[in-house]
């Protein structure tokens, strides 16, 4: 129960899958600012998919902001291609920034949690080690 209180006071949530911090800011400014933290630990962006509006032209009644940013460290994809090809099939790693419940929130997919099933120790420390990152600029941007 302690954890649950920690995670509201703080606002952030942390599961086996996901690292996911609640934001006052706008959606746009979020993906902004979590572009610049991200560049600050050696990632960049690759593509932006925003749900909402390839849901609307798609007929689909969606009302609620969903960006979901495509981010790439190139020497660490680098590493991890010339290790074991088949792991670019978790690759990019995702961020989504997103409303719910008119609330503003972004969410990182752990790579700890997506190299779990490989079972190789070097990928291991080497997604905790990417996962520190993402989960400071994720940090920095809220």
């Amino acid at each position: 129960m302690h954890d649950i209180a920690s995670m509201i006071m703080t606002g952030a949530a942390k599961t086996n899958f996901s690292y996911t911090v609640r934001t006052l800011k706008t959606i746009n400014q979020a993906v902004d600012d979590m572009t610049t933290s991200l560049k600050d630990v050696g990632f960049g962006i690759l593509g932006t998919l925003d749900f909402k509006e390839i849901l609307q032209k798609k007929g689909l009644d969606f009302k609620d902001e969903y960006r979901l940013l495509e981010v790439c460290n190139p020497g660490a994809a680098k590493q991890v291609l010339e290790s074991n090809p088949e792991v670019g099939l978790l690759l990019p790693c995702t961020i989504a920034i997103y409303q719910k419940n008119n609330e503003n929130f972004i969410s990182l997919a752990k790579p700890t949690s997506l190299l779990a099933n490989i079972h190789d120790y070097t990928l291991e420390k080497f997604g905790k080690e990417i996962e520190q990152k993402l989960v400071q600029a994720t940090e920095k941007a809220k």
